[in-house]
C-alpha cells in the first residue's frame, strides 16, 4: 500500500486518483460541513463544481426535496437555502433532504477525482474512521487537500497528515510519499492543539474575521464521528448506503 499527499491541488496530476482509493479533504469547511449534514439525517450531499450547475440541478430535481447550500468568498450565496458552516446542517433543516452543494474549493474537486474506484471525504472530525475506511480497501491511497483557490493550505495539509499518521499506525508496512510524510510533521507539530493550527492558518483567519469563529472550533474536534461519507453515482452518501449500493 502506498499513502500520496496532494498538498497544492493545482498540482494534482491527470489521472493520479485512476485506481486508488481518494480522500478529499477541505476541513474549513466544504468535507466537515458534509460530514455534520450526513450525521444530522441529510439523504445525500451532491457536490457541484459551480453556483450555477448547483442550481439548475436543484431546479430539476425539484426544489421541495432539496437545500441548496454553499458558499463563495466564505459567505452563503445569494438566494441559497444554508451556506457552508456545519452549524447550519442541523435535523431540522435537512432531515431527509438531498443537499445540492456548491463551494469556492472543496467541492470543485471532485470532478478530479472522479477516476478513482473509491471517494470518500475526510476532515479532523471523522480522521481515524477515514483511514479504516481507506485501509480497508486494501488500494493504494490519495489524500487530496482542497486547499484555497488552488493553493496551499495549512488546515488541509494537518488534516491529511492526521489521516497519514493513523493510516502509519493501521498499516506499518505502508509506504508514504514525501507529500505524505511533510503532511505527518506538520500534524505533529499541532496534534496537541488543532485549534491552533486552524486559527494560525490564512482561511481560517479570514473566517474568524467574518464571524465564523465557531466552526474553527467545531473543525478542530477530532474523531467526533465515524461517519465517513462515500461517492456514489456523484452523490456522498453514509457508508450504509454506500454499501448498499
Amino acid at each position: 500500500m502506498r499513502c500520496d499527499v496532494i498538498l497544492v491541488p493545482a498540482e494534482l496530476p491527470e489521472g493520479a486518483a485512476e485506481g486508488k482509493a481518494v480522500a478529499v479533504i477541505d476541513v474549513l469547511r466544504a468535507t466537515t460541513s458534509m460530514v455534520a449534514a450526513l450525521d444530522a439525517g441529510a439523504r445525500d450531499v451532491v457536490p457541484t463544481a459551480s453556483v450555477e450547475e448547483a442550481t439548475r440541478l436543484a431546479e430539476t430535481l425539484g426544489r421541495e426535496h432539496i437545500v441548496l447550500c454553499g458558499e463563495r468568498d466564505g459567505q452563503k450565496i445569494n438566494g441559497f437555502d444554508l451556506g457552508n458552516s456545519p452549524s447550519e446542517f442541523t435535523a431540522a433543516a435537512v432531515q431527509g433532504k438531498t443537499l445540492v452543494m456548491a463551494t469556492t474549493n472543496g467541492t470543485t474537486m471532485f470532478n478530479r477525482v472522479k477516476p478513482s474506484s473509491a471517494v470518500c471525504v475526510a476532515c479532523v472530525n471523522n480522521a481515524r474512521a477515514a483511514a479504516q475506511a481507506l485501509a480497508a480497501t486494501g488500494q493504494d491511497i490519495l489524500l487530496v487537500c482542497s486547499g484555497k483557490l488552488g493553493r496551499f493550505s495549512l488546515e488541509d495539509a494537518v488534516g491529511a497528515g492526521m489521516v497519514a499518521s493513523y493510516l502509519a499506525e493501521l498499516a506499518p508496512q505502508a509506504e508514504f510519499t514525501d507529500g505524505a510524510l511533510l503532511a505527518q510533521a506538520l500534524y505533529q507539530k499541532y496534534r496537541k492543539n488543532l485549534l491552533r493550527a486552524l486559527k494560525a492558518a490564512e482561511h481560517g483567519r479570514y473566517l474568524a474575521g467574518l464571524g465564523y469563529k465557531a466552526d474553527l472550533a467545531y473543525a478542530a474536534q477530532e474523531n467526533i464521528t465515524a461517519t465517513v461519507p462515500m461517492l456514489r453515482d456523484g452523490r456522498m452518501v453514509r457508508p450504509e448506503s454506500a454499501a448498499g449500493a
